[in-house]
């Protein structure tokens, strides 16, 4: 009989090592990565595995926007659980940015801003919350909030601002505070944010679109190299580089091993290409009669394009359609390779807001131009190619 070598030890934790981060299958009755989170893998390639698998997460977690972890939504779901034993509240979150504000009228803000005021001198905070009310003078439809930091002071920032976008403005101020005093202002947050529709109208021309909060970070409290002995019969030193790509180079006191925690391992998630919505790309604006256009990253394929009419002339070719505004002619999608794109010929006609689909799979190139008096939102959606 063969005896039992670190190298066999490493190479059995390769091939188990997928099966920590596969999406229901080896994981609890949640179908969520708990096995990360709350596994008790009794033998010596499992507790390694395992405590590998927690130091992806973990350097996943201390930087999530840093690089092309693979399929990010894969991660994020097979990593959160364990990241949230450490510092809960820091994942992923979706939702309307607020409710309602989507008619072409005119709207009120009306909102509450939370942050803390710093005393430089002798570093005491207190929290403030403040009220706001604006006038009737938000065109909308009405899209994204956010908070915008403002000038530093002595041992801080000193200013911070709400802004919306409205369908005629990009960076609306809606709320400005500042203090005079030797306080820096930290941790801005908007606790309540509605608008009110002139006249005392309904608002009933639905919600903005859904947008996602990415992931926060999270210090890393054990960064590799790290010593890794849980017990009396485990005590190595364990390695572990996350690499651009999303695989894993991963040593226990002997050579380096390359492995993909998303790749097959024993009966691992191979199989047919991933398909779904994709993940945002992040939005940009045409501008009047102006062009958006972007590329995916490498191994990533374009899903698609959700396109967004911000602003229209007063003269533009409508007509309504059960209560939904249909435009002609308000812009061209084009979608393909680089140098070769080719016209989307379903934006003829499209709503305010509408999704255009990659006609094949593999595309990665995207161009939308505004028609004259247009002004437009484009986000185009993306996915990991998986070999």
């Amino acid at each position: 009989m063969s005896d039992i070598t670190p190298g066999s030890i490493l190479d059995r934790v390769v091939q188990e090592l997928p099966n920590f981060f596969r999406d229901g299958v080896d994981q609890l009755v949640t179908g969520e990565g708990e096995y990360i989170r709350a596994g008790e893998p009794q033998g010596t390639v499992g507790k390694v595995g395992q405590a590998i698998a927690r130091s992806y997460c973990r350097q996943y977690g201390a930087n999530p926007g840093a690089a092309k972890f693979g399929n990010a939504a894969r991660i994020e779901n097979a990593c959160r659980p364990y990241l949230d034993d450490q510092d809960p509240g820091k994942g992923a979150e979706i939702g309307v940015p607020f409710p309602g504000g989507q008619c072409a009228d005119l709207y009120r803000a009306v909102g509450a801003v939370r942050f803390d005021r710093l005393v430089c001198s002798t570093g005491q905070a207190f929290e403030t919350v403040m009220d706001f009310a604006t006038e009737f003078n938000l065109q909308g439809p009405l899209s994204a909030s956010r908070i915008v930091r403002g000038e530093p002071g002595q041992c801080g920032d000193r200013l911070f601002a709400v802004v919306i976008t409205t369908a005629t403005q990009p960076n609306r101020v809606i709320f400005t505070t500042t203090d005079v005093f030797q306080r820096a202002i930290i941790n801005p947050a908007i606790t309540s944010l509605s608008f009110e529709r002139q006249g005392a109208l309904p608002d009933d021309c639905g919600d903005p679109p859904p947008v996602v909060r990415q992931p926060r970070p999270i210090a890393d409290p054990s960064p590799p190299p790290f010593r890794f002995n849980p017990d009396g019969g485990i005590d190595i030193n364990v390695d572990v580089d996350v690499l651009p790509d999303g695989t894993i180079n991963i040593g226990v006191g002997g050579p380096t091993v390359n492995v993909d925690p998303f790749g097959g391992g024993d009966g691992g998630g191979g199989g047919a290409p991933p398909v779904g919505p994709g993940t945002s790309g992040g939005s940009g604006d045409t501008g009047l009669g102006g062009v958006d256009e972007g590329s995916a990253d490498e191994g990533d394929e374009l899903v698609g394009v959700l396109v967004q009419v911000l602003s229209a002339p007063l003269d533009a070719n409508r007509f309504f359609n059960n209560a939904a505004v249909v435009y002609r002619g308000a812009y061209y999608v084009a979608m393909g390779y680089p140098g070769r794109l080719g016209l989307d010929m379903s934006g003829g006609t499209a709503e305010i807001l509408q999704f255009f689909h990659a006609q094949q799979r593999g595309l990665t190139d995207y161009r939308v131009r505004a028609n004259v008096g247009f002004n437009l939102r484009v986000t185009p959606y993306y996915r990991t190619v998986e070999e």
